[in-house]
């Protein structure tokens, strides 16, 4: 039995049934259930999605888990950071990701790659319309109340639609708030949650998320429901089960409790961009604006008060941190849709109108796929690339000399020379190699002792970067060579192999 066959009560989404779920309590008359129209939304909406996600690769951290994928599916998963010189631990929270992505580019190259990354946002595109429109048994929903929630979202997901793991994780979340919203069998959460576990390290996000859910739910309802219970108990089941199978048991659900209860952990996690916090100049603050102020409207207006609060801990976790922005806008998905739950006249498409809907947006598909397969696979233009051709061409790079350059850099040199990449820093480093790099790339007074601490043979550095010129200035390095937007630096001792 699929997601979708399992039977829904009538009132399953648009407002909030009296136990404090989703739904909209009208009676479905049978007539018009607007379920060709939400489907044909679902591919348009899915077709976009996917045309975003299809294109050539750039994401640097997209680099390191095929890298790691490659390493796994050859040699089995590391024990030890078989790239970077500067640190042992290696855990790997994304490693059933990784091996997707290792075998893919066996079989199919980069345009494997970005099919898949492709076909996986088509889903999450379609499951966000699923989110604002309701189940199969539900009324035919507006048409405001699908299309600007999911629009919203969309926006809100554009910067993260590559073949990072996040993406897949997106994916699960939809699908776990789905068995919430639509009172499916509590036993998916199992499933769900197992396969998350080890693919991204956003569970974690997703317990929180159901967790307040249910627990909201319960208190609007003034009672606790066994499948209340069952939702929690379900999702840390499956958690525990996917966390059992990873080879050193317990590993990776165990580490959050090191990176948020470590200080200098926590320290590290705030030097990352994606962990900042959202600033007002970012468009997808206020996309995500829109949604809260849609979904706090809609949970007001039902007079489901621990729901409101639940929304609003929702956008607070979503401006904290760029990257919780799109966990944030899927979950409040449903409540947005429920703001304009009977506003406007207008109804999701239906008969002819529904047809040529889903017409365009299979095209759109088709478009996608085919985008997958033509012109390069990769977009390395913001790489270091000339630069290490030139210290290949050298015998200076994917060997045992030390390479110190941006985290971006990193990246690259693991997808390209895999574990003999010897890099110094990637964009998962240990911490205090994340707080050294912090100190280079913002040019502290620190950063002479920072560099020594780095104890590189070889410096890869932006040519307008501080640093690069403080270098050109200091007598244990010299410039090997200008390739783009990257300056090469040797040691003193490597000056003659750095000609």
């Amino acid at each position: 039995m699929t997601v979708d066959e399992a039977v829904v009560p009538p009132a399953a989404s648009g407002a909030i049934a009296q136990d404090g779920q989703v739904g909209d309590g009208r009676v479905d008359s049978g007539v018009d259930d607007g379920r060709p129209g939400v489907r044909a939304l679902a591919l348009l909406i899915g077709g976009i999605a996917a045309v975003i996600a299809a294109r050539p690769i750039s994401d640097n951290s997209f680099l390191t888990h095929l890298a790691t994928g490659r390493l796994i599916v050859d040699q089995g998963l590391p024990t030890q950071n078989p790239f970077l010189y500067s640190s042992t631990s290696f855990p790997v929270p994304s490693y059933w990701w990784s091996i997707v992505l290792g075998v893919v580019d066996t079989v199919a190259g980069g345009a494997g790659l970005r099919l898949l990354t492709a076909l996986l946002a088509g889903l999450l595109g379609a499951l966000v319309v699923r989110l604002a429109a309701g189940g199969r048994h539900d009324p035919a929903p507006g048409l405001l109340a699908v299309v600007v929630p999911a629009a919203l979202t969309l926006m809100c997901l554009f910067q993260f639609l590559s073949g990072r793991p996040h993406l897949i994780g997106f994916v699960l979340l939809a699908l776990a708030v789905l068995v919430w919203k639509e009172r499916r069998s509590p036993w998916w959460l199992v499933p769900i949650f197992m396969v998350w576990a080890n693919v991204h390290g956003s569970w974690l996000y997703g317990l929180v998320v159901i967790g307040m859910f249910v627990v909201a739910e319960a208190v609007d309802g003034r009672r606790v429901l066994p499948r209340q219970a069952a939702m929690i108990g379900t999702a840390v089941l499956g958690t525990a089960i996917g966390g059992a199978l990873y080879p050193e048991r317990f590993a990776l659900i165990l580490l959050p409790t090191r990176q948020f209860g470590d200080p200098i952990e926590r320290e590290a996690l705030q030097a990352y961009n994606e962990w900042r916090r959202v600033s007002l100049a970012e468009p997808v603050l206020w996309m995500m604006v829109g949604l809260a102020i849609l979904a706090l409207f809609g949970c007001i207006r039902q007079r489901r008060w621990a729901m409101t609060a639940v929304v609003a801990l929702l956008v607070v976790m979503g401006v904290s941190g760029l990257r919780l922005v799109p966990i944030a806008a899927l979950a409040l998905v449903p409540f947005a849709a429920l703001g304009l739950s009977g506003i406007g006249t207008l109804r999701v498409p239906s008969g002819r109108t529904a047809s040529v809907t889903g017409a365009i947006g299979g095209l759109i598909c088709i478009g996608a796929l085919g985008y997958c397969v033509v012109g390069p696979a990769y977009d390395l233009s913001a790489f270091p690339v000339k630069a290490t051709d030139w210290l290949e061409d050298r015998d200076l790079v994917g060997n045992e000399t030390r390479v110190v350059t941006h985290d971006v850099g990193g990246n690259y040199l693991e997808w390209r020379f895999g574990d003999r990449s010897n890099t110094w820093v990637d964009d998962r480093p240990g911490a205090a190699t994340l707080l050294d790099y912090a100190q280079l790339q913002r040019f502290t007074d620190e950063w002479p002792e920072a560099l020594d601490r780095a104890d590189g043979d070889i410096v890869i550095w932006e040519s307008t970067a501080k640093l690069t010129g403080a270098l050109e200035d200091d007598p244990d390095w010299v410039v090997g060579t200008e390739a783009g937007r990257y300056t090469v630096f040797c040691r003193a001792e490597l000056a003659e192999r750095c000609r």
